[in-house]
Formats: C-alpha cells, sequence, structure tokens
C-alpha cells in the first residue's frame, strides 16, 4: 500500500468532512442553478448557498466546482473510502473512481489521469469539470458573459410516473402589438401554462430578438420546461417588421444596454461610433494646492529598504502601490518625523486603504472605490519634536501579496513621510536607517498636482463626443522630481490624481468606456453616483464597449469624479452618444 504522506492526510480528512458517506436524493423536479466565477455564492432554485470552494475557470477555460455541491445539489452518489483513499462518483450511466492518492481516475473502468476532469482545489477540497458533469446528467447549461455566470437547468424525469402526472406544459407567448419599426424593442408577453398545475420552470427560445433590423417577417419559437422536467411542443408565431427605422443597431444598444454591462456591438460599429467619435474641447485646471507623493517603484520589493522619502507641509496626498516579491513576509510602513521644535498634527481628510491581497486588480479598484466614497476613519495623529511615529502600518506582506493606499493628509507644521519595506518586528528607528531601494521604471517622486479639473460644453459640438485619460497627448502626464534620484520625473499614468470633469449641457445621452491600454478595473463618481466599471470581472478592448450611465435630458450638466487605479491600465475613452 502506498504510505500517505501527512499534506495528503490533511487533505483527505478535510474532503471527508465535507463530502460524507452519499449524496442526498435525487431531485424530483426541474432545477435552476446559477454559479458565478471566482464566488462562493451559488443560487438554487432562486435560493443562495454558499459553496465550500468557489467555482473557478481553469487556465483550459472549464469551471470547476466542489463535488459535494454537485452531489448535494444533482443527488448524485458521492462516496469515500478511507482505507483505499478513494471517492467514487456516479453521474448518469458514468461510474467514476478516484485515487486521491496517485491522482489518477477510472471512468467506466477506463484508467487515466484525474486531471483535468477533477482537481484538488487550493482549500482542499475536490472539485469538478461542470460541464463534463452536467453532460452526463442532460442538463443544460449557459454562459452568460455579462454576469460572468453559468446557468444550469437540470430537469429529472422520471418514466415510473403515469402519463397524467407527467402531462406535457404548453408553450404560448405572443407580442405587444402586430407591427414593429426596425430598431423598436419587441415586448413578448409569455402565455404558457402546465396543465397538471406544476408551473413552467425554463424557456427556450429561437430567434428571440430585443428588435428587428430588416423589415419583412420573422419566425420566433418558444419551448417551455415544467417543474417535473416535462419538454412542450415549439409554438411559433411571425412578427412582422415595417420600413420604417425606429433606431439603428447602435442607437438601440445605446437605448436599452443595461446599465454598468458590455454594449453588444461588432467591432466595425465601434470603429465607425465609438472610436471615431469627436474630441471635446476642455478648459483644463491642474490644481497644485495638494503636493502628491507617489510610492511605486520598486513596486515589486525584492529586499528590506526605504521605498521613499520626502517632506510634506500643509496639504498632501500620500500614495503607495508595491507588492512583495521576496520569499519572506514583509511590513509595509509610512513613518512620520518631526524634525521641528514644535509638535505637529496630521489629519486624515479622505482616505482609501486595502488590506495586502494577491489580487492586483482588486487592490487598486478597492482602494479606488474607498476613496471616492470619501470616509476618513484615521484618528487625528500627533507628532512630538524629534518623534517618529507610524501614521500607516499595513498587516504583513507574504510573498505575492500587494497594497494600494491613497490618503488626503493635513500637516500643521513640517513632516517627513518614510515610505518603508521594513522586516517584521523591526523598530521604526531601524526602518528609518535602512538604505533607499533602487528604481524600476514605475511611478516614484512628489508632484505638485494631484486633481485634474476640466470643463467643457458638449451643446458645441453634434454627434458623439469623447474625452480621453491618461494618454499623454490629450492627457499630459503630470511632472514632479524624485528626491532620491534628484531628477525631473514624470507621473506616467497619472496614479494618485483625481479628475473632475464637468460636461455641461450634456443632452439626452448615453456615457460609455472604452478600455484602450489593456485591463481596466476601476470605480467612478457620477453625478454623484458610484459607478462601478465593472461590478464583477474586467474591461478590456476585447470587451468592447461599457455602459455607465444615462443622462435624461433635462441636467444641466454631467459630473464625473475618478482616479486612475492601480494594476489597471490606460488610457480610457469616455464617449457621450447622443439619445435623441
Amino acid at each position: 500500500m502506498v504510505k500517505k504522506t501527512v499534506g495528503m492526510a490533511l487533505v483527505i480528512s478535510m474532503l471527508f468532512g465535507l463530502l460524507g458517506a452519499t449524496a442526498s436524493a435525487a431531485p424530483t423536479a426541474a432545477m435552476k442553478v446559477w454559479l458565478y466565477v471566482n464566488k462562493p455564492e451559488a443560487f438554487v432554485n432562486g435560493q443562495q448557498t454558499l459553496l465550500t470552494s468557489p467555482a473557478t475557470v481553469s487556465p483550459n477555460g472549464k469551471m470547476y466546482v466542489p463535488v459535494k455541491f454537485l452531489g448535494d445539489t444533482f443527488g448524485l452518489p458521492v462516496v469515500f473510502d478511507g482505507l483505499t483513499n478513494t471517492i467514487a462518483v456516479t453521474a448518469g450511466k458514468t461510474n467514476v473512481a478516484i485515487d486521491l492518492t496517485a491522482r489518477t481516475a477510472l471512468i467506466d473502468g477506463m484508467p487515466g489521469p484525474m486531471e483535468p476532469t477533477f482537481l484538488i482545489s487550493k482549500e482542499g477540497k475536490l472539485m469538478a469539470q461542470l460541464t463534463w458533469f452536467m453532460d452526463r446528467i442532460g442538463a443544460k447549461y449557459e454562459y452568460d458573459g455579462t454576469l460572468n455566470r453559468v446557468e444550469v437547468l437540470y430537469a429529472p424525469w422520471s418514466p415510473e410516473l403515469p402519463s397524467s402526472v407527467n402531462g406535457k406544459p404548453i408553450a404560448k407567448f405572443t407580442f405587444g402589438k402586430d407591427t414593429y419599426k426596425m430598431g423598436e424593442l419587441v415586448k413578448y408577453i409569455d402565455l404558457s401554462y402546465d396543465v397538471e398545475g406544476d408551473g413552467i420552470q425554463f424557456a427556450s427560445w429561437k430567434n428571440k430578438q430585443d428588435a428587428f433590423f430588416t423589415p419583412g417577417t420573422h419566425e420566433v419559437s418558444m419551448q417551455v420546461t415544467d417543474s417535473q422536467g416535462n419538454v412542450s411542443e415549439w409554438f411559433t408565431k411571425n412578427i412582422t417588421i415595417t420600413n420604417e427605422t425606429m433606431y439603428d443597431r447602435v442607437a438601440f444598444q445605446m437605448q436599452h444596454a443595461k446599465l454598468q454591462s458590455f454594449v453588444k456591438l461588432e467591432k466595425t460599429d465601434i470603429a465607425k461610433h465609438i472610436t471615431s467619435a469627436t474630441k471635446l474641447p476642455v478648459a483644463s485646471v491642474r490644481d497644485e494646492s495638494r503636493e502628491l507623493l507617489v510610492s511605486d517603484s520598486p513596486e515589486n520589493i525584492v529586499e528590506y529598504g526605504v521605498l521613499y522619502r520626502d517632506q510634506v507641509e500643509g496639504k498632501a496626498r500620500l500614495y503607495a502601490n508595491h507588492i512583495n516579491e521576496m520569499d519572506a513576509d514583509v511590513q509595509f510602513a509610512i513613518i512620520a518625523t518631526n524634525h521641528g521644535t514644535e509638535p505637529v498634527t496630521i489629519e486624515t481628510t479622505r482616505q482609501g486603504e486595502v488590506y495586502p491581497s494577491t489580487f492586483i486588480n482588486l487592490i487598486g479598484y478597492q482602494a479606488s472605490v474607498d476613496f471616492l466614497v470619501g470616509d476618513a476613519n484615521k484618528p487625528t495623529i500627533t507628532v512630538e519634536p524629534g518623534e517618529s511615529k507610524a501614521y500607516a502600518y499595513l498587516p504583513k506582506l507574504t510573498k505575492g501579496q500587494g497594497i494600494n493606499l491613497m490618503y488626503d493628509v493635513e500637516t500643521s507644521d513640517e513632516l517627513t513621510f518614510t515610505f518603508a519595506a521594513m522586516l517584521p518586528g523591526e523598530p521604526m528607528e531601524a526602518a528609518l536607517g535602512y538604505k533607499e531601494l533602487p528604481y524600476d521604471r514605475h511611478v516614484r517622486g512628489s508632484f505638485p498636482v494631484s486633481e485634474v479639473r476640466w470643463e467643457t460644453d458638449a451643446s458645441t459640438i453634434s454627434g458623439a463626443k469623447k474625452f480621453t485619460i491618461g494618454d499623454n497627448v490629450d492627457d499630459k502626464y503630470v511632472q514632479g522630481y524624485d528626491v532620491f534620484r534628484q531628477q525631473t520625473v514624470e507621473n506616467y499614468g497619472n496614479y494618485g490624481v483625481v479628475y473632475n470633469i464637468r460636461v455641461k449641457n450634456p443632452g439626452k445621452s448615453a456615457l460609455v468606456m472604452l478600455a484602450r491600454g489593456g485591463i481596466y478595473k476601476g470605480p467612478l463618481k457620477i453625478n454623484g453616483e458610484m459607478v462601478l466599471a465593472p461590478a464583477s470581472g474586467v474591461i478590456t478592448a476585447l470587451d468592447g464597449v461599457f455602459m455607465l450611465y444615462r443622462t435624461t435630458g433635462n441636467e444641466p450638466y454631467l459630473d464625473i469624479e475618478l482616479t486612475p487605479p492601480a494594476g489597471s491600465y490606460l488610457p480610457v475613452d469616455l464617449v457621450l452618444y447622443p439619445l435623441n
């Protein structure tokens, strides 16, 4: 017998406690299951449940979910044998035996590797490839890219039930009116019913479109499934589209696409109607009332030392973005030192602070969210003459973890702020004597500008209008000075800078975003409302246009506030598309 290692024994004990001896009884009614990528929440027939490990997507593009969840939800027999360290699973007519020690599997008696059909999560849970299982139990599934979730319909059918109980439901629908214009939103009225009163659980459609863009007669079909898994015949009805046009494809999506979601547009439409939008001329003011200290180089910490240091008097913004790439833990701190003869106070007026995480997009995104919300919970700090005091002292960063911090501070007199990567447990006095760490081509320095204000009048230009953030052409990078290298530097990307944009006379318009530089995930405040771009996942140029906001036509202006989030790439275009 193969001797088990202590690590594998721990994994299996966790699996045994979570899997149990057998799965629950097989369901007899149709089930709708929603699974979200990288989230522990799932919904079974509208009821929320938590997965023992989040549903994840592997590099091969397949979703994996815990075997325990499959067994409990879909009634699949799951049996763990502690003596042989194996797990037996039955999916439909397919029998599987998994040897957890050897990482092998017998599928219907055929030996092979455990992966990629199964894998062990980082939490030590046995995960199964969702689509492989769903195909074997006859479930339908569909991926919703907008919501980043998989929707599963499982409709078990029992041949032992009498035909009077297994009667087919009736699919039926009608349209809101007899004829529609091209580009007009079609209203569908569902008239389906079940003769046994079991209720309709799921509907399938053919050629159901929110709007049609060619005149003539179009055929639309529907099929429904009741709660017992019985499937109706297809019901078909024709819709008539006239030669009149209400909206073209682009205008229709701008009118009706869900807010804070991706707009369904072809690449040619994006190029013709969005990318080619006219640039809005802006009156720009660069506010120099608050100095910006940026500590982002070295971004990847490979040794203990001082990341950046400079003096501050009055208003300032402290910005830090770093990742621990050492094999040892790192303690990140911002230390305030008073070299004067009088006590100096530090008041924090705004902050975005995210504790260490390995999700780089998330830490920049969340720090920006907190900062734009505007809360500040740090108490006022007093630094006595000759004293050094920790202004910010974050939990230890393990290897691969990062932090992103933004603090708006006001000091009563001059202080020196030191950004330090410390050996955990070492006193601050020792950290102040660390060497200055070398520059690694990221942003580092003290910049006189921490806020940019733009103002423009949208009524002066017809058609789609845009302004670009972070391209160093229309939006020039702020220049500053790196005290360590004693040279002028650029804040490329303008990270740590807050943009306040006012568009006068926006009219009735849709505000959309196009991420041109790469991955983007960040918040905006639009007319005082927090808008997440996006709430889940990221935006890329390949994803197309993201719908942010719509104006009604009655607003005298449109106010937008944002700051480039760490971990995201610039430039981005903000486009106003008229909805007249």
